[in-house]
């Protein structure tokens, strides 16, 4: 299982200049871990930067998109992030709704032998289980809308930068980082349920459809 990850949010700011912040991923957590600014003809300085990392583009268009072309096999995006996670909580919510109706038809089986049969089998109790919290996750999320979701979630702060260059690039950084945070934040519901089979048990740091271009 891949237990580290590193994410490079890339931001036309002018005609000829990228912005890129990193963003660490582990099991610990998600970091932002540094930001940069390259001019796009400085195409030696960020393949470094770029080299080994997902990619999620904040513009809609690059100026030159052969700048990326090189590591497109590593390029995400937020809509699959956003559907495998919806799709996750779903199957969990069925899987939980499953093991109770499961366990209540095993009760009332159990207590509808006679009593004197009954103490020869092993008992069944009918448990009071409480449902998982999972994250709210929205149908989709544009990088034009990223202050008014950090908003929604209170989870805004913090998002002042030096170089007023990299605002965008920042503010979408921090979404990517809560989503990542939010997903983390299932696993650990989903692996501590008792409902949950050992297969499903098994967290991962990040959606397995983005998880799945990480190349170490």
């Amino acid at each position: 299982m891949k237990n580290y990850a590193s994410i490079a949010v890339i931001d036309q700011i002018k005609d000829s200049e990228l912005a890129i912040w990193k963003i660490s991923v582990s099991t610990d957590g998600a970091e932002l871990s540094g930001a940069w600014v390259f001019n796009s003809n400085e195409v030696e300085k960020f393949e470094g930067i770029l080299e080994g990392s997902l990619i999620i583009q904040v513009c809609k268009a690059l100026k030159d998109p052969k700048i990326i072309e090189k590591y497109i096999s590593q390029k995400v995006e937020l809509k699959d992030f956003l559907d495998e996670s919806r799709t996750d909580v779903e199957a969990s919510l069925a899987q939980f709704e499953e093991y109770v109706a499961g366990n209540e038809r095993r009760y009332k089986e159990y207590m509808a032998i006679e009593p004197s049969a009954r103490k020869l089998l092993p008992k069944i109790q009918k448990k009071q289980l409480v449902s998982p919290v999972f994250s709210d996750w929205p149908k989709e999320l544009d990088f034009d809308r990223s202050k008014e979701f950090l908003d929604s979630m209170k989870k805004s702060g913090l998002l002042e930068v030096e170089k007023d260059e990299l605002k965008n690039v920042v503010v979408a950084a921090r979404v990517v980082q809560l989503l990542i945070q939010m997903w983390q934040a299932d696993e650990s519901e989903r692996k501590i349920k008792i409902y949950v089979d050992a297969l499903s048990a098994e967290s991962t740091i990040l959606p397995r459809v983005w998880l799945s271009k990480v190349s170490n």
